[in-house]
């Protein structure tokens, strides 16, 4: 909650006096709960960090943009600065030719359980680290550093309780992001294209799944680096210059639809920099800091009119494409 806090008033900076008077709701909870078969076209409208093509959820951009202290994770655009130069270290050719996962399985997904089957780097070309956080605590996460995690020619992308902040390290290696089946879906995930992003794996048959997606890739290594380095290339134009800018129109257009003047009630806070500081220890003092946003020199990004024909036919190409790798995976 802090560092999301933290968020809206490095937003109040970045564009002083543009952003509008509103008054939402944010759960800073993981799974989404306004769920489509419980509400009518117009429910209660609640921002999180992620959604589902099932719930109304807004999803909103998570606290770890700003930084995640406690596994040493820098804000967002420094840590992919460092996951980038990381990622040069091997030439692809030099890449181990296997899909690596590395995490902490014990969230509550079945995903994640049956991941751990096919941890066998003969019989389905993968391998897949159980993250111990308590050893990696007392080693300070050198270990689990997240630019030393980019050797491997494939990566594996597992949901967790819901989804997880992991998704955008993972495609930032500019190895092949393998991503098994979401559900879940944060405010960035949605713009991913199969095939040209990443690579979809099927919860089905995980393993075989896998394995499929790694054959593939290392008999055709020259499409599987272009995919790599066209995940990585998007990851890289997600600068948080356009979080912020995300942010703006999110809170813009969503301020336009409120038929009242927002009012701080009399039990409300108000929240400041400093205010907000008092409540950080030492190390979150120092994450703030480096996510500290300035004015902006140019206003926002223009948002340009949905064409909401082009989004369903782009959505319905996406499950086509998905739709024939499964093909193309059970011919083999």
């Amino acid at each position: 909650m802090m560092f999301t806090v933290w968020g809206f008033l490095q937003l109040l900076k970045r564009y002083p006096g543009m952003v509008p008077d509103v008054d939402i709701m944010f759960d800073c909870m993981d799974k989404p709960r306004i769920n489509k078969t419980e509400h009518d076209s117009f429910p209660l409208p609640l921002f999180r960090y992620c959604t589902t093509k099932d719930h109304f959820d807004i999803p909103f951009p998570d606290w770890s943009f700003w930084g995640w202290p406690e596994v040493n994770i820098r804000p967002w655009d420094e840590e992919f600065r460092d996951i980038k130069r990381g990622s040069q270290a091997r030439s692809w050719p030099k890449k181990w030719p296997l899909a690596y996962w590395k995490g902490n399985p014990d969230v509550g997904s079945p995903i994640r359980t049956s991941l751990q089957e096919c941890n066998d780097t003969r019989k389905w070309g993968a391998q897949i680290m159980r993250q111990d956080w308590g050893e990696e605590a007392k080693g300070g996460y050198v270990s689990s550093k997240l630019s030393r995690q980019c050797d491997y020619r494939y990566k594996i992308y597992a949901e967790g309780y819901a989804w997880s902040v992991s998704l955008k390290y993972i495609i930032s290696c500019g190895s092949l992001a393998l991503i098994i089946s979401p559900q879940y879906e944060d405010f960035f995930s949605r713009g991913l294209i199969p095939e040209k992003n990443y690579w979809p794996v099927s919860s089905d048959e995980l393993c075989r799944s896998i394995k499929f997606a790694v054959d593939w890739g290392n008999t055709n290594p020259t499409e599987a680096q272009k995919i790599g380095k066209a995940g990585q290339d998007l990851m890289e134009s997600l600068s948080m210059d356009r979080v912020y800018d995300y942010m703006f129109h999110l809170i813009s257009e969503y301020s336009k639809l409120q038929d009242f003047k927002p009012v701080p009630p009399s039990s409300a806070l108000e929240v400041c920099v400093d205010s907000l500081t008092c409540f950080a220890d030492e190390k979150q003092k120092q994450f703030l800091e480096k996510a500290t946003a300035f004015p902006s020199p140019s206003p926002p990004c223009t948002l340009q009119p949905a064409n909401f024909d082009f989004i369903k036919s782009w959505m319905q190409q996406k499950q086509r494409t998905i739709t024939n790798v499964r093909e193309m995976e059970l011919k083999a």
